[in-house]
């Protein structure tokens, strides 16, 4: 997601203190610990005066004798503060992360499919880990810095000033000086942070693609080309950084030797002339001491400026992606169990305004029961069709009816729970099998249930003869399974959901001979009686359809059954004598 369409900055750090003010009881209680620990720094310059002056010079003994319990109460005073406001604050902060990980993994279920189309898997990840600490930084511990120093300063300017005016002046002048300074630094740390945020995305997108490609990395010998892939945009990362940690490094020095002027100037006025004879040893002393104090949180309150701004910068980019619309559920009613009638009506949809159309001017009707195959060449439209069925894009022009009712009409829940989807991609989760086999069920799971659809798509054996059976993980996508039994597995997962209408995407391609021919007569007791919609790439597949649907550059051009359309001689027998061609064994003759 570009930056630039995120909030601007004041808007996107008030989303985040919102996270934080939701632990507004903690954070009170952390917040006056804030003050109370900046108001020791000050009560500690002040007390040099009397210890100086009452102690020393005029040696009173009442004030012998407080001082060092006042000097234990502010200490003590300070212990409990800084607990309650750093425990505080941490408390809060790892709820941050934790809120807003929960809300933005919430919000990506709910994105819309052409959504994952745009953006990497690593970007996401890198949103979700690295920039959720950022945002964490600024919104608690930078936030945390932030108050208390700056309490801290605005007391011991308090103080100084009561001291006396004349020598405070010098510290007030400049304060439009470093305003100046800071503000002109936090747009350039703004925008390296930008930069390195977006640096962290590709560098995870290729660490991603490299590792889930492994195979076809090593077998095409791949792995010098990713080696220098990776170089790259890791060199351009660590140029970000460096150039951001070199800002920052210049920041601080640059801050203390403008603070060093001004006290090296305040101690020429201060010993100059008469002023000497009026200012004692515990008011000078008071006066450097609140100097001295105030070095340390000005020094954080500059540093700090570079994580507040990575922060903001991160937090415009996760506000981007929690802005980001999610699938719109236009439906408000509840579709009940379907009989699986399908009519699609004018069908025409492209991907984006500039490109030319996927779909155009579609119409087809499906009896309900009936199985529908969908052929023809890559890019003509087979497989954006199904994808509208369960709404995963958004329809532009015409309708599709299920049962007589416009799919935009109903609930996007109810309208996906008439279906079940088995690809020749599989996608399995590192849980159990049983988990895979009923995904989506939150509570207990049917295993009875469970049982019987593993045996109906020919599982059940290879499952019990697994170390756990049922409850054995299955690793990341499956891998600690062969890809037939994965492919069985999301067999069993379809006859598991025993919804009205199936999509299959030539479902049994992983399978060796074999099972293809156990697979294909489930699959046939699966389809009876349910809408059967079928991407075929193999023709042989579906020579039993009740109708072929032959497509063309997002048009229907033939439909009917094998025979019938073998005998028309047209885009179908063209099709099919092409596979028949290209599957014949090498020397044989005959047409």
């Amino acid at each position: 997601m570009d930056a630039s369409a995120a909030p601007p900055a004041p808007g996107a750090y008030r989303r985040l203190l919102g996270y934080v003010f939701a632990y507004r009881g903690v954070f009170i209680l952390a917040l006056l610990g804030m003050v109370a620990a900046g108001l020791t720094d000050a009560g500690f310059a002040a007390l040099m005066k009397p210890m100086l002056d009452g102690s020393f010079v005029e040696r009173d003994p009442e004030m012998i004798r407080l001082i060092p319990l006042a000097l234990l109460a502010i200490f003590a005073v300070r212990a409990v503060a800084e607990f309650a406001s750093n425990f505080g604050m941490t408390w809060i902060g790892r709820r941050v992360i934790r809120d807003l990980r929960r809300d933005m993994f919430a919000h990506l279920l709910r994105l819309p499919i052409a959504y994952y189309d745009h953006v990497s898997g690593g970007e996401l990840l890198a949103k979700l880990n690295y920039h959720v600490e950022q945002v964490a930084e600024a919104s608690t511990r930078a936030l945390t810095t932030l108050v208390r120093d700056s309490i801290t300063v605005v007391a011991l300017l308090g103080w100084m000033l009561w001291l006396s005016w004349e020598l405070a002046l010098f510290i007030l002048v400049l304060g439009p000086v470093l305003a100046v300074m800071i503000g002109g630094i936090s747009r350039v740390f703004r925008r390296y942070s930008h930069r390195i945020q977006d640096s962290m995305g590709q560098v995870s997108h290729v660490a991603e693609e490299a590792i889930n490609g492994q195979r076809v990395v090593k077998l095409y010998g791949g792995q010098d080309y990713e080696a220098r892939r990776f170089a790259e945009v890791n060199e351009r990362n660590f140029r970000n950084f460096v150039r951001l940690e070199a800002i920052n490094a210049a920041n601080t020095p640059i801050v203390q030797l403008v603070l060093a002027c001004a006290v090296a100037a305040i101690i020429a006025f201060a010993t100059s002339g008469d002023r000497l004879e009026s200012v004692t040893v515990g008011t000078f002393m008071s006066f450097i001491t609140a100097i001295g104090l105030m070095l340390s949180p000005v020094k954080r309150l500059t540093n700090v400026n570079a994580e507040l701004q990575k922060g903001i910068a991160a937090g415009e980019s996760l506000f981007a992606l929690l802005d980001t619309p999610a699938e719109t559920e236009s439906g408000q009613r509840i579709l009940p169990a379907a009989r699986g009638d399908i009519r699609i009506e004018n069908l025409r949809f492209r991907y984006a305004e500039n490109l030319p159309p996927v779909l155009d001017g579609v119409d087809l009707t499906i009896q309900a029961g009936q199985t529908v195959a969908f052929v023809g060449r890559s890019g003509s439209g087979k497989t954006t069709l199904l994808s509208l069925v369960p709404r995963f894009f958004t329809l532009e022009e015409g309708r599709i009816l299920i049962d007589g009712q416009d799919i935009r009409e109903v609930t996007l829940a109810s309208l996906r729970a008439q279906m079940a989807f088995v690809s020749q991609d599989i996608t399995l989760f590192n849980d159990s099998v049983a988990r895979n086999i009923a995904y989506g069920e939150t509570g207990e799971i049917d295993l009875p249930r469970v049982r019987a659809a593993a045996r109906a798509a020919h599982a059940l054996e290879f499952i019990e003869a697994l170390p756990q059976g049922f409850q054995t993980r299955v690793g990341e996508n499956g891998v600690l399974l062969s890809g037939g039994q994965r492919q069985r597995l999301a067999l069993a997962r379809a006859f598991y959901r025993d919804a009205p209408i199936l999509i299959l995407d030539e479902a049994t391609s992983a399978l060796d001979s074999e099972s293809e021919r156990h697979i294909q007569a489930a699959l046939e007791t699966l389809m009876q009686g349910r809408t059967t919609l079928i991407i075929a790439h193999r023709l042989s597949t579906v020579e039993r359809a009740d109708c072929i649907v032959v497509m063309r550059e997002g048009r229907i051009v033939e439909q009917g059954r094998h025979e019938a359309l073998l005998a028309r001689d047209g885009a179908y027998a063209s099709l099919y004598r092409l596979q028949f061609a290209d599957a014949r064994p090498s020397g044989a003759g005959g047409d």
